[in-house]
């Protein structure tokens, strides 16, 4: 029940976020219809997201005999080792690719439109996430509402740097793969970094009060930073909404008219 409620708090938030980048003032807004589709494809995300966190951790545990908290004996790379493989890669990985089909059925037509369907998976994420993960307890449930915006920062990120890459092979400018590359691993190490301080932090429960204290300073300084940039980056994706729209591709070529027509055509001239 406490899930639900979490859910429901953070998705009316970034539904709030998510409709205002569509009213924003844009030269041709997307058809409705279109700007529904990457929160829908988003909020089946965790699905496979969570088969594939099973997987890999039945793989680790078997390969190395127990599980991955165990076998590495650095706190910090055990945490970190372990936010990848719990959060960090499976997710991004499977929102990346339902990134990649919003934008094959929706067929952005500039950067700013990239940033918002990416934007839009990360905010159908975090319905069905919150749902499954914002329980527990009372505490647990309300520090997570502050990070309301966290996946669809995530996505704005890989949407962006996406579009980005289109652009430049259209005009030319190479980099292409370097930014389709940066789409996917900048989303995963921050996520990575992200959980590994709050999520996997080690330090909590442990005996040394010195060595705890540093953890749980690592785990409020990550947690401010991210909660900063998240506002940061929407408010820079909103004052370079226009230039951003600017920045536009080359439309599909028209298709080919059909025998049918063609026919149609010469009776016309006949």
């Amino acid at each position: 029940m406490l899930g639900i409620l979490v859910s429901l708090i953070a998705t009316s938030l970034c539904a709030v976020v998510y409709v205002r980048m569509y009213m924003r003032d844009l030269p041709t807004p997307l058809e409705k219809k279109k700007a529904a589709l990457p929160p829908l494809l988003g909020l089946f995300a965790p699905l496979p997201s969570t088969l594939l966190v099973v997987l890999t951790g039945l793989v680790v545990t078997k390969t190395l005999g127990r599980p991955i908290m165990e076998a590495i004996s650095s706190p910090l790379l055990s945490s970190l080792v372990s936010a990848f493989l719990s959060a960090g890669f499976p997710e991004e990985l499977v929102k990346f690719l339902m990134l990649l089909l919003a934008i094959k059925l929706v067929k952005p037509r500039n950067i700013y439109e990239y940033g918002m369907l990416g934007a839009g998976v990360g905010f159908g994420f975090t319905a069905l996430e919150e749902a499954l993960y914002g329980g527990g307890n009372i505490v647990t449930a309300a520090s997570r509402i502050p990070f309301f915006a966290m996946h669809m920062i995530f996505d704005l990120i890989m949407g962006l740097l996406l579009g980005l890459a289109r652009y430049r092979k259209e005009k030319g400018l190479g980099g292409v793969g370097l930014r389709r590359f940066l789409a996917l691993l900048l989303p995963i190490l921050w996520h990575t970094l992200y959980d590994s301080a709050t999520v996997t932090n080690p330090g909590v429960g442990m005996e040394d009060d010195g060595e705890m204290a540093v953890w749980i300073f690592y785990g409020l300084f990550a947690a401010l930073i991210s909660v900063v940039l998240q506002f940061v980056i929407l408010a820079r994706f909103r004052k370079k909404s226009a230039e951003l729209c600017a920045l536009t591709f080359v439309p599909p070529a028209p298709e080919a008219p059909g025998e049918d027509a063609e026919v149609s055509a010469d009776a016309a001239q006949e």
